[in-house]
């Protein structure tokens, strides 16, 4: 049984023009569909068992769908995993940002701090014991 590329020159040695590959061009009439080599045999959302007369719809070339419904609501939740992705990274890096400058905001108090104080000593009369 020709599978995959095998059965590409196969299709394209006919006489159509079309770049189309149907269905019914691959298989032959009355000849069954052997289950065990395919590794789309159940949605990957649902997890219905796909029959050989109905579509399959791709997904991120490796997932299948038994329906454009299932399809497009696990485009919506990778979309949604990534939004929550990227809100976290940002959570992230604003907290990062926010103790840098916390830190350094105190460091710079403190040097203010400590200069005022060595400017009050420098400025008090030194008593002389005479």
């Amino acid at each position: 049984m020709d599978v995959g590329l095998r059965l590409l020159p196969q299709i394209t040695s006919s006489k159509s023009t079309s770049n189309v590959l149907l269905k019914s061009a691959m298989r032959r009439p009355n000849q069954p569909i052997p289950q065990d080599f395919c590794y789309l045999k159940n949605c990957n959302l649902c997890h219905k068992k796909f029959r050989p007369d109905k579509d399959i719809y791709m997904y991120r070339g490796d997932q299948g769908f038994c329906s454009i419904e299932c399809r497009d609501r696990q485009i919506a939740m990778d979309e949604m995993k990534e939004k929550e992705s990227s809100s976290k990274q940002m959570v992230s890096s604003y907290k990062q940002s926010y103790k840098q400058c916390y830190s350094e905001a105190r460091k710079e108090t403190r040097h203010i701090l400590q200069d005022l104080r060595m400017q009050r000593l420098k400025s008090r009369p030194t008593k002389h014991l005479v």
